[in-house]
């Protein structure tokens, strides 16, 4: 995975992960994860080892798209190309639920196209916001400020539906579901805020290395801590609250070499949802 002595434009070796090998391992991890998810619910005995790896694969995923999103020529095309996935993605998990359910129930909830498309969202949000307020251009300061409170009032609307489900109209329902796909929101999209706040402290940390170490040892440990709050048992830290395995990303992070490597700007879009589904038919087939 690891690509060994990446040539900089200056002609010297810098050794370590590019871009690429960090999508590649996250791709890989994550399937495992899904893999157990998906296969491991009494259809297969797939080991526990599988979504404990697993945890490493959001936050690597993050700072890549955190990194690949301070050197897009193109944000706006960047965003809109996770946009569209995520709203595709939506629409195909809501079919895939209605008509290809899960043997053992399991819903088909990933939605990481989302999440990124928050973080990137919130980051060219807060930029232009710090970027305005000294100029006092109420024009940008407005957009900046739509751009932050649009998504929460998505998942504020998404919040009051589920608390009133009972007396919702019909026009009611369609609204909702638009809602909850055409306006992703921080409060529901995969990982919630932590992972859009994850995402935005990796931008902006990304060339501080240190800062960035603590600030990710931070996030990690409010999971363990949480999780020990509630036993420091085996099967609590390890099988039900195991989201504090994600510290094992802090290496891979650090020994990122600045490099893109490779390019892979297609296939995470199509890998993504098809694997998922593909994991879902096979339940189907061997349950």
């Amino acid at each position: 995975m690891n690509e060994a002595a990446v040539i900089s434009k200056t002609g010297a070796a810098k050794w370590g992960f590019t871009s690429y090998s960090l999508k590649v391992l996250a791709l890989l991890l994550m399937t495992l994860d899904h893999i157990y998810y998906y296969l491991g619910s009494g259809i297969l005995p797939i080991p526990h080892i599988f979504t404990l790896l697993g945890r490493i694969s959001a936050p690597l995923f993050l700072f890549a798209m955190a990194e690949g999103f301070s050197h897009t020529h193109d944000r706006m095309a960047y965003l809109k190309r996770l946009y569209l996935a995520s709203v595709l993605m939506s629409v195909g998990n809501d079919l895939v639920n209605s008509f290809l359910p899960h043997p053992n129930g399991a819903m088909v909830i990933n939605g990481m196209f989302a999440t990124l498309f928050i973080v990137g969202l919130y980051i060219w949000a807060i930029e232009l916001l710090l970027g305005n307020i000294k100029k006092k251009n109420w024009k940008n300061i407005g957009i900046a400020l739509a751009m932050l409170l649009i998504p929460i009032g998505s998942g504020i609307g998404v919040t009051l539906y589920m608390g009133n489900t009972a007396s919702v109209s019909p026009i009611g329902r369609i609204v909702f579901q638009a809602l909850y796909t055409l306006v992703p929101s921080p409060i529901f999209v995969e990982g919630s805020v932590y992972w859009v706040f994850l995402g935005i402290g990796f931008y902006f940390l990304r060339n501080k290395k240190i800062g960035l170490s603590v600030f990710y040892v931070l996030m990690s440990g409010f999971f363990f801590f949480t999780a020990a709050g509630e036993g420091m048992t085996y099967e609590n830290l390890f099988i039900l609250n195991d989201q504090w395995f994600m510290v094992l990303s802090l290496p891979f992070i650090l020994l990122y070499s600045g490099q893109r490597g490779k390019k892979m700007k297609y296939f995470f879009y199509m890998y993504y949802p098809l694997h998922v589904y593909v994991l879902v038919l096979l339940a189907r087939l061997l349950a």
